[in-house]
């Protein structure tokens, strides 16, 4: 995509996050960005108004032996060092994330949204930035499945591989993950199209049950086994399975010492008709996964960081898996990876 054409796309983006003229914009980067996202944010910013600048910050890399953080894990420390800069962030009208990494589990951004900023992360390729762009219709359902999330309970979820999961979502935090932030103090990932409940409650039991085509991530991995995660009062209290999939789950985990690594994080459902199951398959690692989390049907879950339990990790799995079932307080919502609720099913889906 040329310059032009980039710098269009993004406008339309920063339309949709309601981007004033005379409003702060910071762009935060470090030096792997995309130069060309940089430089796209800079003249569509502008275009439109609005004061933006360049916030280029080191990399400090590991020297420990504890794990390798993925790129597109959420949780860089790029920030961590730096609380003069965070604290100017958080006056900002608009922050840009353009990260490899990304910030959206990482402590500094809870401090960034509290003094009023919005953030949006951009990470994908440009031919998904485009595709994934937001629409009033699916937004819409987005806001629908949170008010039907609000509503409930308890969400179960089966599925014929074996899947037999029930989480109390009373007190959960709830998000709609709509692909853009108009409102002060909102964080976004450029493209998403989901609905989620962190659950701040213990009270999640029994067993997810991954099969053939479901996804790691951060691994950016299809499982080519079965393997099973048992949950007991809302940690993962066993990995089993003979494939490679058990071991390298168990391996990570186990390597970060820390408890809160095997909590349940999030649960939810994805609702991005464009969404591709398969992309992570074409893209590899010039993606973050966005496809892969957000199709619609999928059955989304997480485990490490809770922003609702209060609990923080390093440690971050997002596992989207087709096929499965979500009822709330026994009604159905998802049935073997279709959505069946009418008010968030999609017209002639």
């Amino acid at each position: 995509m040329d310059n032009v054409a980039l710098a269009s796309l993004f406008r339309k983006e920063f339309e949709w996050c309601c981007v004033a003229a005379g409003e702060s914009v910071a762009i935060v980067t470090e030096p792997a960005s995309s130069p060309s996202y940089v430089a796209a944010s800079l003249a569509s910013l502008a275009g439109m108004g609005a004061q933006p600048f360049q916030v280029m910050l080191p990399l400090t890399l590991r020297t420990d032996d504890i794990a390798v953080v993925a790129q597109g894990s959420g949780a860089s420390t790029i920030l961590a060092d730096f609380p003069h800069v965070v604290e100017l962030l958080g006056k900002c009208g608009l922050v840009i994330d353009l990260t490899l990494e990304g910030l959206v589990h990482s402590p500094e951004t809870k401090t960034v949204l509290a003094g009023g900023a919005r953030m949006l992360w951009i990470r994908e390729p440009a031919d998904a930035l485009a595709r994934l762009l937001p629409t009033a219709e699916r937004v819409g359902r987005i806001d629908r499945s949170v008010e039907l999330l609000r509503s409930a309970k308890e969400m179960i979820v089966t599925s014929k591989a074996g899947t037999r999961l029930r989480a109390n979502l009373e007190g959960a935090l709830l998000t709609g993950s709509r692909g853009f932030c108009a409102e002060r103090g909102r964080w976004a990932h450029w493209g998403q199209g989901l609905a989620a409940a962190y659950v701040a409650s213990l009270d999640v039991d029994g067993e997810i049950v991954l099969d053939i085509g479901d996804i790691v991530f951060p691994f950016n991995r299809y499982v080519d086994g079965r393997t099973t995660l048992r949950f007991r009062e809302g940690f993962v209290e066993a990995i089993e399975g003979e494939g490679l999939d058990a071991a390298l789950i168990r391996d990570y985990m186990a390597r970060w010492n820390d408890r809160n690594a095997y909590g349940i994080s999030h649960v939810g459902w994805g609702l991005h008709e464009r969404g591709l199951w398969h992309a992570l398959s074409l893209y590899g690692s010039v993606a973050m996964g966005l496809d892969g989390r957000v199709f619609e049907g999928n059955f989304l879950f997480s485990t490490g960081p809770n922003h609702a339990a209060g609990r923080q990790s390093g440690c971050h799995f997002d596992i989207p898996m087709r096929n499965c079932s979500i009822f709330l307080d026994g009604t159905p919502v998802v049935i073997d990876g279709v959505i069946v609720e009418p008010s968030i099913r999609r017209a002639g889906a």
